[in-house]
């Protein structure tokens, strides 16, 4: 693999992020603590039960935090927790923390996460593997071999000082279900939506009965639905699995540790949102084709919190990098946020191309 892709430092926390294409590299990683010259390497089992030896794509993310990240958000944020791992270390202002394996990795990753306080420090190594909530409803023989190719399984480290409670408090970034949705979108993308005024705006507009509502947007009957803050349009976008996150609270936004985080995004746009929303349905835009089927449908929901009449939407990807003759392949990631005031413009994020010419199986 390339060299480290990602660092982000403020005062607050440090991100650090990779991802490959094939776990298996991972599965025998051993993370390594060194002090310079002064005493032996400290070697610490990141996956002991070797849960990522089916070869998914991984994401790997470390945080130097104040206060650990809790477990109960760590599941809302990168899905089911398959090990936990936590660790007692000493770290003085010269102490490197890395990432060595035999299975494909060349030469340490180094955690770019200094500089550190001398001092006690509590070091958490958390596996999770997030899978699409088409999942979660029935599936037939072939999709199941398609939902592992969209998982990802996430090794999330975060390191605290030991001070910190070493006993999970009750979370106070109030991460919940509705804050992160990760599913699969075909081709045309996705709209957000407060589906249930819109739905009767769109009867007072055209009538009741059945509408294409694909062929009204591209001949711009839609756009007075952007312009009351009811419909959100995310246009023309590879197939592919997406997560959408809407942190809760500035606190939980900082607990995002995505690659490019510090970078700034991808692409960014930007909408109207009524203030009264604070929920807004996620529905692929080809359902729009057959209105009176898609509104009796139950869609993902993810929530806005705020008052404010802005919403932003910040597209950020991660490079899985190509390993054992796996291509390289995206793990990108919406974050929406709320801001006060009304937005001067609307701004469309439409033709984004995360990969070319792909068909993804779940679209």
């Amino acid at each position: 693999m390339n060299e480290p892709l990602h660092n982000h430092f403020n005062e607050k926390l440090s991100h650090f992020g990779f991802a490959l294409a094939d776990s298996t590299v991972l599965t025998e990683a051993k993370l390594i603590i060194s002090h310079g010259d002064r005493e032996e390497d400290l070697q610490l089992d990141m996956d002991p039960q070797r849960h990522l030896e089916d070869g998914r794509k991984v994401s790997v993310l470390a945080q130097y935090l104040q206060m650990p990240v809790q477990r109960e958000d760590a599941v809302i944020l990168y899905g089911q927790e398959l090990s936990y791992l936590q660790y007692s270390v000493h770290l003085a202002k010269d102490s490197r923390i890395s990432i060595a394996s035999n299975r494909g990795i060349s030469h340490p990753v180094e955690l770019d996460l200094a500089p550190y306080e001398a001092g006690e420090y509590e070091l958490r190594i958390a596996l999770h593997r997030r899978t699409p909530r088409i999942a979660e409803g029935p599936l037939e023989p072939e999709q199941l071999a398609m939902v592992k190719y969209a998982q990802v399984n996430t090794v999330h480290i975060t390191l605290f000082p030991a001070a910190a409670p070493l006993f999970d408090a009750p979370s106070t970034a109030a991460w919940t279900r509705n804050h992160h949705v990760f599913d699969s979108y075909g081709r045309r993308g996705f709209i957000l939506a407060d589906l249930h005024r819109m739905a009767a705006r769109v009867e007072q507009l055209f009538g009741p009965g059945n509408h294409n509502l694909i062929e009204y947007f591209t001949e711009g009957k839609l756009d007075v639905l952007m312009e009351e803050g009811l419909m959100m349009v995310v246009w023309g976008l590879t197939p592919w699995c997406y997560s959408l996150y809407s942190p809760p609270t500035e606190q939980a936004a900082d607990m995002l540790a995505l690659d490019k985080l510090g970078d700034g995004p991808e692409r960014q746009a930007i909408y109207y949102i009524d203030p009264k929303v604070q929920q807004l349905s996620i529905v692929p835009a080809n359902e729009l084709a057959v209105w009176a089927d898609c509104i009796q449908k139950d869609w993902p929901v993810i929530d806005i919190p705020g008052e404010g009449e802005t919403l932003h939407l910040d597209l950020y990807v991660q490079i899985a990098e190509s390993v054992n003759e796996l291509h390289e392949n995206p793990i990108p990631s919406f974050v929406l946020t709320r801001s006060t005031g009304k937005p001067e413009t609307i701004l469309l994020m439409a033709d984004v191309v995360i990969v070319e010419e792909v068909d993804f199986p779940l679209s």
